[in-house]
């Protein structure tokens, strides 16, 4: 015996009529004689009988009546109560961000999610992409954006954007005036790179691993601001990212793309795999995919 029988059930009660009944609950008249038929069955005491007036409640059928409509009630009442909080649009959630990420965004991403969620405290924390891994892991935040690949043992993972990596050639390098770059072109280059705390360092090595050398790495730095400085003193080539060029130019650095465009900057939303996902974590995830 379940809710459904029950409220189908209330309903043959309340009609007097298997016909009125189906039609009120939409579904066929053969279906609902079957369900109260199976309902009688397991609880091996006829519900119903026939006259020629029609069908009658019996006596078992009155006392399940008079016993189950409260029960449905209050079904309904906690069904009501878990959907208002399935939908409630308010608490906290704390969001972490890898440096540099919020630039690559929409710039004004997070104030129109405040103003579109003002009972949602949102509540931002920028990291290295280590460090965002990190916290997401020990449930310190909600979820992180961060850069890829991700550890997909660990966690769940979607792409909401990608960006293009490129290197920047001070112009009294040779290689300033190709159109891309290959990686083997950098093989005798002192290079410039975010250090091990991100990603795109890892990225950067192996991809100059797999074209068969260890790429000589004469500086590395948290901040991408100076990999575009010490290109501009010509103290190396930097590594950096497409958008960043917008932000940080100078007019004696040339910003190349690289000829390989597997080779990626993906902004991914992350969670921990097998933790529950709130309510406002799917708010702030979707509202993040519709608005790039």
């Amino acid at each position: 015996m379940d809710i459904k029988q029950l409220k189908y059930f209330l309903q043959v009660c309340k009609h007097k009529s298997f016909s009125k009944a189906a039609k009120e609950i939409y579904i066929t008249q053969q279906g609902l004689s079957k369900a109260i038929s199976n309902l009688e069955e397991e609880l091996q005491y006829p519900l119903f009988y026939n006259t020629t007036n029609g069908i009658r409640i019996t006596p078992y059928g009155e006392y399940l009546q008079k016993q189950s409509e409260h029960i449905v009630q209050e079904f309904d009442l906690i069904l009501e109560g878990l959907n208002k909080m399935a939908n409630i649009n308010e608490g906290t959630l704390t969001v972490c961000f890898s440096f540099g990420v919020l630039n690559a965004l929409s710039p004004d991403i997070i104030s129109r999610f405040q103003e579109s969620y003002p009972n949602i405290e949102l509540i931002i924390k920028t990291y290295p992409d280590s460090i965002c891994e990190e916290v997401v892991m020990n449930e310190y935040v909600d979820l992180a954006v961060s850069i890829g690949p991700v550890n997909e043992r660990n966690f769940n993972s979607t792409v909401i954007k990608t960006q293009y990596p490129c290197v920047l050639i001070n112009e009294e390098n040779p290689l300033s005036k190709k159109a891309s770059i290959d990686f083997i072109d950098l093989r005798n280059e002192k290079l410039i790179t975010l250090n091990e705390k991100f990603h795109f360092h890892h990225n950067f090595f192996n991809k100059c691993k797999e074209s068969g050398f260890e790429p000589n790495i004469s500086l590395t730095t948290s901040e991408i601001i100076t990999v575009h400085k010490s290109s501009y003193l010509n103290e190396g080539i930097g590594v950096s990212v497409d958008f960043f060029v917008n932000d940080i130019n100078y007019s004696n650095v040339r910003s190349i793309p690289f000829k390989d465009r597997s080779f990626l900057w993906e902004i991914c939303l992350i969670t921990k795999k097998d933790r529950f996902v709130s309510h406002l974590v799917k708010l702030f995830t979707n509202y993040m995919m519709a608005h790039q």
